[in-house]
């Protein structure tokens, strides 16, 4: 067999995490996220303080899993053990329909739906509200632990503990009476096992939407993969194109080129789709794994 004569320069198998500074950005798209961020949440944080009047002696919280009867309630749906092949129902019809989103258009739940997006966008945005942009977050970065510096982190984190607090502590709430869990718990008369599980839930939305982030999206969750098996040429993607954007020099240099009839594309090289983007991936390489198809 013949020697290539091309030279291929070994890489580290494992490299150091770059951390990622998203701009924001502001337009159609990243007000539809903010719309179905706001949503989300709501529904999340809000649905177990709903009532629905089931008649006497029946719970009358509307969304409720009652785990010492072994009911689970929904509004007027009321499920029992034996019946647990509706939840089977449900989830066969949650995969075709997380199929059938990606065929009509491409990573619709990755970039607007998953939980771990919305969090860490709402991270995000606490984190831009403390301690400035992109600028003048790495600024700070730079400038080391200055007492800005750490004045501005110690304030953000407390904020998002806060929301990782409230994010464990509202679903326990799911498994109980609402009112009266959170009264327990601020008396301090609540189960062991509720303070257990909302210092879990706590930890791991702290971790993923604070630290991890694009981390998750990247190594942890297995989508990507199902979704790159799914993806064909009709399936529809925010990508780049190749064919308009390349060869890529500044307005002028185009000009010149296109002057010579030399080829020219329209892409500046200007980086702000890499520093929009959530997961810190450059878009012009093609579709990617850690891409979410944002349109940020």
């Amino acid at each position: 067999m013949a020697e290539s004569d091309e030279t291929y320069i070994a890489g580290p198998l494992y490299k150091a995490r770059d951390k990622v500074y998203p701009q924001a950005v502001h337009g159609r798209f990243r007000r539809i996220k903010w719309t179905i961020l706001c949503i989300t949440l709501g529904v999340y944080y809000i649905l177990p303080f709903l009532r629905w009047n089931r008649g006497p002696g029946m719970p009358d919280q509307a969304v409720l899993v009652d785990l010492p009867h072994r009911r689970f309630y929904f509004f007027f749906v009321e499920l029992w053990p034996q019946e647990v092949y509706y939840f089977t129902g449900l989830l066969i019809l949650a995969a075709v329909t997380l199929f059938l989103m990606n065929a009509v258009a491409g990573r619709l739940w990755c970039g607007y739906l998953c939980p771990q997006t919305v969090w860490t966008d709402l991270f995000y945005a606490v984190e831009r509200l403390v301690e400035g942009d992109r600028r003048e977050r790495m600024q700070s970065d730079k400038r080391g632990w200055t007492f800005t510096h750490i004045r501005q982190a110690a304030t953000k984190h407390v904020l998002w503990l806060m929301i990782a607090w409230w994010t464990g502590g509202a679903w326990v709430l799911y498994f109980s009476d609402a009112p009266t869990l959170v009264k327990d718990l601020a008396t301090f008369q609540a189960p062991v096992l509720a303070y257990l599980w909302i210092g879990i839930l706590t930890a791991t939305t702290y971790t993923f939407a604070g630290h991890a982030r694009e981390q998750v999206c990247i190594y942890m969750c297995p989508w990507p993969r199902i979704q790159a098996a799914l993806t064909d040429e009709w399936a529809l993607n925010v990508t780049y194109r190749t064919d308009r954007g390349e060869p890529r020099m500044s307005v002028k240099k185009a000009e010149q080129a296109r002057h010579h009839g030399e080829p020219a594309g329209d892409c500046v090289d200007c980086h702000q789709c890499i520093n929009v983007c959530p997961t810190g991936v450059d878009i012009r390489h093609g579709i990617q794994l850690g891409c979410v198809q944002c349109g940020l």
